[in-house]
């Protein structure tokens, strides 16, 4: 008895063992498969940024990335879902700040610094998602006719609607002068772009926290003289 004991016991630990071998096998499979992602998904969002989404190529994208393109296929069904993973991921952490901004219970010009200087951090740490968001932003709003410019279009719409109600607050306390947020909302995204843009081109010449105080500026007094009277 003691000895069919010992060896149910002995079984039950080998079953153990085995047990966990195969969960630590599985955990660094699941690693291996974020890694290979994140990096694709890297080496994709600088194309998509450089090139335009119909401008890349999956084996641009593979040879970038290291990997063959059947590799790719592995991670993603294609080049559709490998943008659209790319942009929902931008999209979220951009309606993320603005969603942060609002629940901080802040005036507008703090706000609106807190706001700049996160976004000016989000492209300093994904500049090349960014960039590749706001690039492609006009085409997916024009044209919604597959699934992924349906879905994107949809992001842009939510994060259009943020930009414009974090605005009306700019235009209820006065520091944005009477007019339509959604017209400013063209004012302050269009010097977002540019300003991810500029980081682009310059690299490490491109001080963000330096930029965000000049984009700021920019947004609130914009580039008209304050003491020119002319006709226009």
């Amino acid at each position: 008895m003691r000895w069919g004991g010992e060896v149910a016991g002995a079984m039950k630990n080998e079953k153990a063992r085995s047990s966990g071998t195969k969960e630590r096998v599985r955990l660094r499979q699941r690693r291996g498969a974020e890694v290979a992602r994140a990096v694709i998904t890297e080496a994709a969002a600088a194309l998509f940024a450089r090139k335009g989404y119909h401008g890349t190529t999956i084996e641009e994208i593979a040879a970038a990335a290291g990997y063959s393109p059947a590799a790719i296929y592995k991670y993603f069904r294609n080049k559709e879902d490998l943008f659209s993973s790319l942009w929902n991921a931008t999209a979220d952490q951009l309606q993320g700040i603005f969603e942060q901004s609002a629940s901080l219970d802040l005036e507008f010009p703090l706000r609106l610094r807190w706001v700049v200087t996160m976004l000016g951090k989000l492209l300093e740490t994904s500049p090349d998602l960014l960039v590749a968001f706001l690039a492609q932003r006009p085409y997916v709003v024009r044209s919604a006719e597959s699934e992924l410019e349906r879905r994107a279009g949809e992001h842009y719409a939510r994060y259009h609607e943020q930009v414009v109600r974090f605005l009306e607050q700019g235009i209820n306390e006065a520091v944005l002068r009477e007019g339509s947020a959604d017209d400013f909302s063209l004012l302050f995204m269009g010097l977002l772009q540019s300003f991810a843009y500029r980081w682009v081109v310059s690299g490490s010449e491109f001080d963000v926290a330096t930029n965000t105080k000049r984009l700021i500026d920019l947004f609130l007094h914009g580039a008209g003289n304050p003491e020119f009277h002319g006709a226009i």
